[in-house]
């Protein structure tokens, strides 16, 4: 066995430093798995999902993952389409048409910067989302006042802790919850 220091010294130092690399790999590892815990138990969720979409919008996928690829494919083809055969300004792009003018007013006043502008398909992201959502849920009942307003406080209090995905959930329950207060509080 070699007893140089300077080599027994090497070799304890690149031990250390294998050591150290595994721990770090073992980390990243039981980071992914602990972040993938959340998702485990809605996998047959997820699976019963993709067999419907797949029944709907790619009856030809072998797999999930072509299943996936599929929806993909089928959304950059309807975002083209989109984008190749532009909406109508209306309430639901969050675009307002250009005002007429009669002819003898001569040209029409310059128009002032919409502070939505900027927000404009963040808007209309928002508002297809919130229709999404008041599709798939059930309508409130007439006089349902005092209930809703719990849910929304309710939503409020969840909304501080949440963020991310969750943080948008909220944000588009609190603001059809608002709509269907609205709605009822019209009707009174």
């Amino acid at each position: 066995m070699p007893t140089n220091k300077l080599w027994l010294e090497h070799t304890e130092r690149a031990a250390w430093d294998t050591i150290g690399a595994l721990r770090e790999k073992l980390l990243k590892a039981e980071n992914r798995l602990q972040a993938l815990v959340p998702g485990v138990a809605r996998v047959d969720e997820l699976f019963d999902l993709l067999d419907a979409t797949k029944l709907k919008y790619a009856p030809q996928a072998a797999s999930h993952a072509a299943v996936v690829a599929e929806l993909v494919a089928h959304i950059e083809q309807l975002q083209a389409k989109l984008a190749s055969n532009p909406l109508p300004p209306s309430m639901v792009t969050g675009q307002r048409p250009l005002p007429s003018f009669p002819l003898e007013w001569g040209d029409p006043p310059e128009r002032q910067p919409d502070p939505l502008d900027d927000d404009s398909e963040a808007l209309n992201r928002f508002t297809r989302a919130l229709r999404h959502k008041a599709e798939r849920s059930e309508p409130s009942r007439p006089g349902d006042m005092e209930r809703l307003l719990q849910q929304a406080e309710d939503t409020l209090d969840e909304m501080n802790e949440a963020d991310g995905v969750a943080l948008r959930d909220a944000t588009l329950e609190l603001a059809l919850l608002a709509a269907r207060i609205y709605a009822v509080s019209r009707s009174d």
